[in-house]
C-alpha cells in the first residue's frame, strides 16, 4: 500500500512538470508570433527542384519557420520552366499565405505575378536571381560580380597572367550568370589573360558533363576552366579525375560532392553562396515583419559568400555532412554575424 501511493505521488509530480514544460514551450511560440500563437504559412517556389544546391535554399527555409513557427511550403518545377513556376506561384498566392519568397529564374516574365501578390498584400522577397523592375519588396543574397571577382583572383593566384580560361555555365541570359562571368574577367583586368565563352554546358548533368569535356578537348591550350553556377562545379572535378592534367578547374557551390573532389585536389578553388542563408533570412524577415513589427527595408541586401580551397575542405565536409548538422552551424553563424535582422529595421 504503502509502495503505491509512492507511485501515485511521483505520477502525479511527473504530470505537473509535464504541464509546466508544455506550456514553457508554448510561452516560447507565442512570443515567436507576436503573442498569438499562430502558425505562419510562406510559400517558397525556386525556379527548379531536385539538385542538391537547391536543397539548400528549403533547408535554410524550413529552419527559419521551426525557428518563427511558420510552415514552408517548397516548390518549384523539376526542370526549369517558366510557365509551371508562374502557375505554381499564382496557385499559392491564391491560398492567401503570410509572404511569398522565391527565385526569378527568368527575371522579365514576373512582373505581373509579384504585383498580383503585392496586390493582395502579401510580401514578396526574391532570393538568388532577381527581378529588379518588379515589385518585390526585396532582394537577399550575395553580390554576384563581387563574388565571381573573388573566384578570378583566387584562379589568377593559381594560373598568373597568362594563359587562356574557359568559362562555362549551365544556362545564359540570367543577369547574375552574366555578372558572374564579367566579375572573372575582370580579376585579369590589365594583363593579357584570354577567355573564351562563356559557353552554355547545359542543365542536364550528362548534358553538362558532356560539354565541358567538348570544351577541354577542343581547347588543348587551356590554363583553367571557370564555372559559373552549381551545375559546372562537380563535372570540373569529374573530368579533371578522368582527364588529369594541369588544367586549373574552379566554379561555384561545391555540395558535398564537390567538396570532396576539392580536398582530392580534382577541383582548384570554388567559392560558396551560403545558400542556406538565402533560405532562413528571407523567411525569417517575413516572420519577423508580420509578428515583431520589423520592416523589410526596400531594395537589394547582399550577404558575405566565400573562398573555399582544398585546405578548407574538411572542415565544411563535416559541416554538409547532414541537414541537422549544417542547420546547426548556420544557425550559430547567424547569431554571430548578427543576422537576425538582416534587411530588417524597427
Amino acid at each position: 500500500m504503502k509502495r503505491a501511493k509512492i507511485i501515485t505521488r511521483a505520477l502525479a509530480i511527473m504530470l505537473v512538470l509535464s504541464i509546466a514544460v508544455f506550456a514553457q514551450v508554448d510561452s516560447v511560440f507565442a512570443a515567436a508570433s507576436g503573442g498569438s500563437g499562430k502558425k505562419l504559412r510562406i510559400g517558397f517556389v525556386v525556379h527548379v527542384t531536385g539538385t542538391e544546391v537547391m536543397s539548400l535554399f528549403q533547408y535554410g527555409a524550413e529552419a527559419a519557420g521551426e525557428d518563427y513557427n511558420a510552415e514552408v511550403i517548397y516548390t518549384g518545377p523539376v526542370n526549369a520552366d517558366n510557365t509551371e513556376q508562374i502557375a505554381q506561384f499564382d496557385s499559392l498566392v491564391a491560398t492567401n499565405p503570410d509572404g511569398m519568397v522565391m527565385i526569378a529564374g527568368d527575371p522579365a516574365v514576373w512582373d505581373r505575378p509579384i504585383k498580383n501578390a503585392v496586390d493582395k498584400g502579401i510580401p514578396v522577397i526574391i532570393v538568388d536571381n532577381d527581378a529588379p523592375s518588379s515589385a518585390r519588396i526585396a532582394y537577399y543574397g550575395v553580390d554576384a560580380w563581387a563574388l565571381a571577382n573573388k573566384l578570378g583572383k583566387a584562379v589568377r593566384e593559381i594560373t598568373g597572367d597568362k594563359g587562356k580560361i574557359g568559362l562555362g555555365v549551365c544556362l545564359l541570359g540570367p543577369e547574375a550568370h552574366a555578372k558572374r562571368a564579367q566579375g572573372v574577367i575582370d580579376a585579369f583586368k590589365g594583363t593579357p589573360m584570354e577567355f573564351i565563352g562563356p559557353y552554355e554546358t547545359k542543365e542536364d548533368t550528362t548534358l553538362n558533363y558532356n560539354t565541358w569535356e567538348n570544351i577541354y578537348t577542343a581547347n588543348p591550350n587551356l590554363t583553367a576552366l571557370v564555372g559559373l553556377s552549381a551545375t559546372e562545379t562537380v563535372n570540373l572535378g569529374r573530368l579533371k579525375r578522368q582527364e588529369g592534367g594541369d588544367v586549373i578547374m574552379a566554379s561555384f557551390d561545391p555540395g558535398a560532392e564537390g567538396l570532396t573532389l576539392l580536398q582530392e585536389g580534382y577541383l582548384n578553388v570554388v567559392v560558396g553562396q551560403n545558400i542556406f542563408l538565402a533560405g532562413y533570412l528571407s523567411v525569417q524577415a517575413i516572420a519577423r515583419n508580420i509578428q515583431e513589427g520589423y520592416k523589410i527595408e526596400p531594395g537589394v541586401h547582399y550577404y558575405e559568400g566565400e573562398v573555399i580551397r582544398p585546405k578548407d575542405a574538411a572542415a565544411l565536409i563535416v559541416r554538409e555532412s547532414g541537414r541537422d548538422e549544417m542547420t546547426k552551424w548556420y544557425r550559430q553563424y547567424i547569431k554571430d554575424n548578427n543576422l537576425t535582422t538582416f534587411g530588417l529595421s524597427k
